[in-house]
C-alpha cells in the first residue's frame, strides 16, 4: 500500500476484541451477483475483506463463509453495509463491512460471538 493510501483507512482504535480471521468466503451483491472475498479480521460490530472489485460506502450485501465449531463445519451468512473501500496495491480493495449486528440483530450478535469464542486471543 502506497503511503499516501493510509491517510484514506478509517481510524480504527486498537481493540481487545478485534481479532484476526482469515476464511474464503462470498459476497451476495444482489440480483444474483457474486464475488470471492477473504476476510481479514472480525469485531463484534464489522470485519475487513478483501475482494477483487470496489464497493460504493453504503452499498448492501451478505457475507457467506464457513467456520468450525467443535470439529464440526457451519456454514454462516451474515448481512451487513460497506462502511470504507479502499486499494491496497495489487491485492485488490479492502472493503470495512457493518455487520447487522449494530444494529440490533439479535441472531448475528450470538453468531458473532460464537466465531470470537473460537479464535485465540
Amino acid at each position: 500500500m502506497a503511503t499516501h493510501d493510509l491517510a484514506l483507512l478509517p481510524r480504527i482504535a486498537p481493540s481487545a476484541d478485534r481479532k484476526i480471521f482469515r476464511r474464503r468466503a462470498i459476497l451476495n451483491l444482489g440480483r444474483d451477483h457474486y464475488s470471492h472475498a477473504r476476510t481479514i479480521d472480525i469485531s463484534p460490530h464489522d470485519m475487513s475483506i478483501m475482494v477483487e472489485s470496489p464497493l460504493s460506502v453504503g452499498h448492501t450485501a451478505s457475507l457467506a463463509f464457513n467456520i468450525t465449531v467443535d470439529q464440526r463445519t457451519l456454514p454462516l451468512e451474515f448481512k451487513g453495509r460497506v462502511s470504507y473501500c479502499v486499494l491496497v496495491g495489487t491485492e485488490g480493495f479492502r472493503i470495512g463491512f457493518e455487520l447487522a449486528t449494530a444494529r440490533g440483530d439479535e441472531s448475528h450478535k450470538q453468531r458473532i460471538a460464537q466465531i470470537m469464542q473460537t479464535l485465540p486471543c
